[in-house]
């Protein structure tokens, strides 16, 4: 079991990420999360200790997402943690691979 994913993925493909691993545990993302999440990484800073944006996927296991734009980048690093067991592991790993 590990406690942390880290990678990252480009800035189009951050509500496709979030769907995905909304997805693979569960939690209905929709509409009001989208609402939620725009703008919330416009002044994030991945290397600042507090310039991250996390949110919650309250689903089986819950897990928590932190996001932050790279410095003079056009990705957005992410940050998943939780109690994640292999097989959902390995999922977020090779989603981030993809995107």
């Amino acid at each position: 079991m590990v406690q942390s994913i880290d990678g990252w993925v480009s800035e189009d493909n951050v509500v496709r990420f979030l769907e995905y691993v909304s997805r693979y545990v569960g939690y209905d993302y929709g509409e009001l999360d989208e609402v939620a999440l725009t703008g919330a990484v416009d002044h994030t800073d991945d290397e600042s200790v507090d310039g991250w944006f996390s949110y919650p996927l309250e689903g089986v296991p819950p897990l928590t997402v932190s996001l932050a734009r790279t410095v003079g980048g056009s990705v957005v690093s992410v940050r998943v943690q939780g109690q994640i067991e292999g097989a959902l592991a390995a999922r977020l790993e090779t989603l981030l691979d993809l995107l």
